[in-house]
């Protein structure tokens, strides 16, 4: 099974986004964003697919209700959390989660890292991240300008059930 890594900038009340849009921007989250994710396969859902452009050096592996419904090149559509981890695994070792909101609940079991930017904003966005739960060990913390990335590692991520 590929590594997972679920990767969200996290705004202090917990938001990452308002079902549209993320309403805010911090230049160096992006960069750091980018740069861990390029020549990976994500995981993302469909609707954060679609109000998104597609980050260079990606695989979207894009998980759907409807996964035949959807012809697009260079992606791959999915219906279940196997699915994506096949999807991952056919393209690297190693593939990030990135959102929305139903997706990183979807995938918290599996996953074996959490990058989170801890973000100083207050908003109040309708989308949220998931608590990670106890057998979350934070491993390290990159301080940036105005943000901090906290590494999580999970203790004991389970394996997707076959058939899922």
């Amino acid at each position: 099974m590929p590594e997972l890594t679920l990767i969200a900038g996290v705004a202090r009340t917990g938001a990452i986004g308002d079902g549209e849009t993320i309403p805010w921007y911090y230049e160096q989250d992006e960069t750091q964003y980018k740069e861990r994710v390029a020549g990976h396969p994500v995981v993302v859902g469909r609707r954060t697919h679609e109000g998104m452009s597609r980050i260079r050096g990606t695989h979207p592996v894009v998980v759907t209700r409807n996964p035949d419904e959807y012809d697009e090149d260079g992606a791959t559509h999915v219906s279940t959390v196997e699915g994506a981890i096949d999807a991952v695994a056919a393209h690297d070792d190693r593939g990030y989660v990135i959102g929305g909101q139903a997706v990183y609940s979807m995938f918290l079991p599996y996953a074996d890292r959490a990058l989170v930017s801890e973000l100083p904003e207050y908003g109040n966005g309708s989308r949220v991240f998931p608590y990670l739960g106890t057998d979350w060990t934070v491993v390290d913390r990159h301080a940036y300008d105005a943000f901090d990335v906290v590494e999580y590692v999970h203790d004991d991520p389970r394996s997707p059930p076959s058939g899922e």
